[in-house]
């Protein structure tokens, strides 16, 4: 199971390479189970409606979703409810689209469709990526054009005046769906269990999940699949935990909220902002912003085209540990505007490929303060930086400037691939408030190792405003006890991953 990561890429005491390895084989198994509901569950069919049942049998029912396709559900939990699924329990936010006729050179259907308000911003690629309304074929999702002048394979168009979908693709030898419901389950009740169950193709607008447990308090979802959700999968609120899911294609981000106490734990999140959201908006695997006492540990989160982990805006009191994050377009690991946290024994490799000046780096830990970074080990590919801390002179909504500042880092291992890129810079004008906190705000970096190819050009350290070689690195007092390794081959560099794919149906 642990062939995707080579031993070499670790260099860990034995307790601690047992103790992450294992996290990370919980991750690689996340998911639904083959297994029966618990005795004494309400049981509902396929084609029965959930609300129904939750509202007959009333505070701390346990249901059991029979194994089958249950569509266009939209469920409102009441306190202390259980839903659990047996393995092959599908909730699905769609219908299928099976009368279609000819016109012209395009395929067309009538159906009910979403009236849900746009949000979010998109790439330009992609100008249509924050409608939620979405069509499938095969169990791909297609891509939305704003004119059917302009339609080809692949693509499809919605004409809400006349509320048909058009398609130029024969949709008689395909299966063909439209999402419908925006949500699988939502409410402001307490202490829900979600669990074993599969969500998929609701119409979620951007920033909020297919699985909205923000309003609720003490929801735990677990061993669930959400994918090919417009906005995000999963959405958390106070109390909230995720175990052992997995997370994947979702149209805007895997997994979003705030609160207090959150717990993301074993869950694999991958390949999500399928739409093409602006990832400096908001989108990839995980953001989770003004909340206090967060916790990600052992996910393994891939192959999100935005960041990886990302905490941001007043995060206070969050840990990072344990996870392995790797091939994600921005940043694998961002705390940004936010105060303390420890990023710890986290694998992180190959992140950052939207990359530019010292932005992206593998860890990048921006206008925020008190943040402890240990004990990573962190693969950079050429032309990327490993672990940056970067200030902005941002300002609260209240007026006060965030400091980057009491940050250390130390006893990390950095691997480059091509020219080495690490430290701190300033992105602030002489005379501003913050120009120089970089230096004089008690940040640290010291006893980190860094291995580069005899072959990889010229070091890069930055501290400030100033990019230096190691030598002048270490001449302003870091690195007392750090190390720069030559390494004359490419052996023990770990190999480039490629990209995950989407499971068959």
């Amino acid at each position: 199971m642990m062939a995707w990561i080579p031993c070499s890429t670790v260099v860990r005491t034995g307790a601690a390479a047992i103790a992450i390895y294992g996290l990370l084989i919980l991750a690689a198994l996340a998911g639904v189970r083959p297994l029966s509901c618990p005795l004494g569950s309400i049981a509902v069919e396929p084609g029965s409606s959930i609300q129904a049942a939750v509202d007959r049998s009333g505070e701390g029912a346990v249901l059991c979703l029979k194994k089958g396709v249950h569509r266009a559900q939209a469920v409102r939990p009441r306190a202390r409810q259980h839903f659990h699924g047996e393995g092959e329990t599908v909730l699905n936010g769609s219908l299928l689209l099976e009368r279609f006729t000819r016109e012209e050179r395009y395929w067309v259907a009538r159906s009910q469709l979403q009236r849900v308000a746009q949000h979010g911003e998109c790439l330009p690629s992609a100008p249509a990526c924050n409608h939620p309304q979405a069509v499938f074929m095969d169990d791909k999702p297609m891509t939305r054009v704003p004119s059917k002048d302009a339609l080809a394979t692949g693509e499809f168009y919605v004409d809400y005046a006349s509320g048909r979908i058009f398609l130029v693709d024969d949709p008689t030898v395909h299966k063909v769906e439209v999402t419908i419901a925006a949500f699988a389950f939502e409410s402001s009740a307490a202490d829900v269990l979600i669990d074993n169950l599969t969500v998929e193709k609701y119409g979620s607008r951007a920033q909020k999940g297919a699985i909205h447990a923000r309003e609720g308090l003490r929801w735990v979802i677990e061993n669930c699949v959400a994918q090919l959700n417009s906005g995000a999968g999963i959405s958390v609120g106070t109390g909230t935990r995720v175990r052992g899911c997995d997370v994947h294609h979702n149209g805007q981000i895997g997994i979003e909220g705030e609160g207090k106490d959150i717990l993301i734990d074993g869950n694999r999140i991958w390949s999500n902002n399928i739409y093409g959201f602006d990832p400096e908006w908001e989108a990839g695997g995980v953001k989770i912003a003004i909340s206090n006492g967060v916790t990600f540990r052992g996910n393994r989160v891939t192959d999100n085209n935005g960041v990886g982990l990302w905490c941001d805006i007043e995060c206070r009191n969050v840990l990072f540990e344990d996870n392995f994050v790797e091939n994600n377009l921005y940043s694998g690991i961002f705390h940004e505007i936010s105060f303390n946290a420890v990023i710890r024994r986290n694998v992180v490799r190959h992140n950052g490929r939207g990359r530019g000046w010292f932005w992206y780096a593998d860890i990048l830990v921006a206008a925020s303060e008190g943040v402890e970074v240990t004990g990573n080990t962190v693969t950079i590919e050429p032309g990327g930086c490993g672990i940056m801390l970067i200030d902005q002179g941002r300002r609260s909504e209240k007026g006060a400037t965030y400091k980057t500042s009491n940050n250390t880092i130390h006893a990390n291992e950095m691997t480059f691939e091509g020219a080495p890129c690490a430290g701190g810079a300033s992105d602030t004008k002489r005379g501003e408030e913050n120009f120089s906190i970089i230096s004089t705000g008690n940040n640290q970096f010291d006893g980190n190792t860094y291995r580069v190819r005899s072959t990889s050009g010229p070091t890069r350290f930055v501290w400030g405003r100033d990019v230096t070689d190691w030598a002048g690195f270490r001449r302003r007092g870091l690195e007392r006890n750090g190390r720069l390794l030559l390494d004359e081959s490419p052996e023990g560099l770990p190999p480039k991953p490629g990209p995950e794919s989407m499971p068959s149906r």
